[in-house]
């Protein structure tokens, strides 16, 4: 039966998985080293999991806001493998593969085989390797929270188990459902507001679609949803008591509900609220691109709909495609793309949801309306600014993946009296995203070519920019100076920059391993001093790290006074790497004359 409107055979099933492995070897070796950033993010996910394998207790010793999935499944990675980045890195690799297969199967039976390959291909070149700002990190492999990966891994299992239930399997399958949400409620909280609304919408219309009994399905689930919370917090009394299991098992929520977090100026841009009539006109006008570049294949569709005239139709539209994307490329910030998804999600969850509606006892729809719902549900969070970029890597996933079905598959479906067989709006569907994924590929071949700096050694080694040279000076000085004492001494680094901790294996003496904004915010800065004032590291570094994007661009003078006065007043330089970090400058040195490239200063405690 035809790939495209039946179930497929294990043979065309089997040449689509073949297809995809070798896309994903490709963009893996292709990429493979260059996925992290040297300072920023990803270094937290190394340091916590590692200082959970040598004895710290999160929430205890070591400050996190976030649930604890996340950190206690690194730690036991590292316990099974060993603690280094390239455990990590296969892990990671393990599990996007995963992702790729749950959400090819989602696809397959929501839509057709086709689209499934296409999504699939299309997620790898845009969210899975790739490096489309300054800052590595937001990518499957090195991501900058696995929160945020893990979170989208359960959201499709939560998304797979429903549809594998269907309204006719076992009630176990709405039980597992319900274990992936629950255990994205563990991850961030976006995560399980996705999780929650897409398999939510997605069980209830195949509850009814199947006649089911919706009191079972309700039970089922939810016993489903509260078990990974209960075994949580149980999981944690012993180290923690029962108000702290608790309060990791609420992770982020009550810092959501009562922190000023969300209103720093890098949270309001990143949802669009720092200027949301402009950002809503940005996403109408790129809606209306959207629509312009599709049009005229389906004009060209409808002309060809039988005979020859397909084949000529087709080739038109793929030309015609091919055109509008060379003469746009350079003009068009092509990673912003994804501008009007939230409201094409929202429009995909109306058509989709009245379909099944209406053909009651079809299985497909409601599957695919609850995509549609996940994938609107994951894009909140930048709902006025979405994008590819940034979190995006992660939160556009799913709508990337359902756009490719609604083009290739859903579209064509239901308008298949005057679009003919689908074949021209495939065509042209292909070789927009084939265009779209080029543009992005090239965007990280450039952000690659600038890393020829290999940091770390062993396990720990990768590749990265010019800063690498200066942490990589640091981690040498480091060493010389631990080898002069008995004990290895510990180490702080300002603002950001817990990498160093990790590769130079020195402890933080405190629970706190970022000094940036949010973290001051939600931890207080008179928290943070007291504990540096109880537990002072022997060494401190100062890395040259704006944060202008909070609305507070350096640390020590715009933000965090007090705690830098302290610093200042019990630690002395003793060593510097490329430009003084701030534009600080010590006594007997020049003042700085031009914005830093970048530098780190080494403090050692007073005697």
């Amino acid at each position: 039966m035809s790939a495209e409107h039946g179930t497929p055979g294990r043979a065309a099933l089997a040449a689509h998985a073949a297809s995809l492995a070798l896309v994903f070897a490709a963009l893996f070796a292709w990429t493979w080293g260059k996925w992290p950033d040297p300072l920023v993010d990803f270094g937290r996910e190394l340091y916590v999991p590692w200082r959970m394998l040598e004895g710290d207790v999160l929430f205890r010793d070591i400050a996190w806001f976030n649930g604890p999935l996340s950190p206690h499944f690194n730690a036991c990675m590292f316990s099974v493998f060993g603690a280094g980045l390239a455990t990590l890195v296969w892990v990671n690799a393990g599990l996007f593969a995963i992702t790729l297969a749950l959400l090819h199967s989602i696809v397959r039976h929501a839509a057709s085989l086709g689209a499934a390959t296409a999504a699939c291909a299309t997620v790898m070149a845009l969210c899975g390797f790739g490096q489309l700002v300054g800052i590595g990190n937001y990518n499957f492999i090195t991501p900058y929270s696995h929160e945020a990966t893990h979170g989208v891994l359960l959201g499709l299992v939560a998304l797979a188990a429903a549809q594998r239930w269907g309204g006719r399997r076992s009630i176990a399958w709405v039980l597992l459902s319900g274990c992936a949400v629950g255990s994205s409620f563990l991850t961030k909280p976006e995560m399980f507001v996705a999780a929650l609304a897409g398999a939510g919408a997605s069980l209830a219309l195949l509850t009814w679609s199947a006649r089911f009994d919706w009191r079972r399905t309700f039970v089922a689930f939810a016993l489903g949803l509260l078990t990974p919370l209960l075994l949580a917090w149980v999981g944690q009394i012993s180290t923690l008591g029962s108000d702290g299991a608790w309060r990791s098992t609420l992770g982020a929520w009550p810092e959501l509900a009562g922190s000023e977090v969300a209103e720093l100026a890098f949270y309001r841009k990143g949802l669009g609220l720092d200027a949301p009539g402009e950002n809503l006109l940005a996403a109408l006008a790129w809606g209306a691109g959207t629509l312009a570049l599709f049009a005229p294949s389906w004009l060209l569709a409808a002309w060809g709909r039988e005979g020859r005239r397909r084949i000529v139709a087709a080739a038109a539209a793929t030309l015609l495609t091919a055109g509008v994307f060379a003469l746009s490329r350079d003009a068009l910030s092509w990673p912003h793309a994804a501008r009007p998804w939230p409201f094409l999600m929202l429009a995909l969850t109306l058509v989709c949801g009245a379909v099944a509606l209406r053909h009651r006892g079809n299985a497909r729809w409601p599957q695919a309306a609850g995509l549609a719902v996940f994938s609107l549900a994951m894009l909140l969070k930048m709902v006025l600014n979405a994008r590819l970029i940034h979190y995006g890597f992660a939160l556009a996933l799913p709508a990337a993946a359902t756009l490719v079905a609604a083009l290739w598959c859903w579209i064509p479906r239901l308008a298949a009296p005057r679009l003919g067989d689908g074949l021209v709006v495939r065509a042209a569907t292909a070789t927009a995203l084939t265009a779209l994924c080029a543009i992005h590929l090239g965007v990280t071949a450039r952000m690659h070519s600038h890393k020829r700096v290999e940091l770390g050694s062993g396990r720990d080694a990768f590749l990265t920019d010019v800063r690498g040279q200066f942490v990589q000076q640091a981690l040498d000085w480091l060493a010389s100076y631990q080898s002069a004492r008995t004990a290895p001494p510990t180490l702080a680094v300002f603002p950001e920059g817990v990498t160093i901790n990790y590769l130079a294996r020195l402890e933080n003496p405190t629970p706190f391993v970022n000094f940036m904004p949010p973290e001051i915010v939600l931890f207080g800065e008179d928290e943070i001093r007291a504990a540096f004032e109880a537990h002072p590291p022997d060494l401190v570094l100062l890395t040259h790290k704006s944060t202008a994007e909070y609305g507070f661009p350096w640390f020590g003078r715009d933000y965090a006074q007090s705690l830098f006065q302290w610093l200042a007043t019990h630690y002395h330089p003793v060593a510097l790497f490329g430009d003084p970090p701030l534009g600080l400058s010590m006594p007997g040195e020049p003042p700085l004359q031009r914005a830093p490239v970048f530098g780190i200063r080494v403090f050692e405690r007073n005697p």
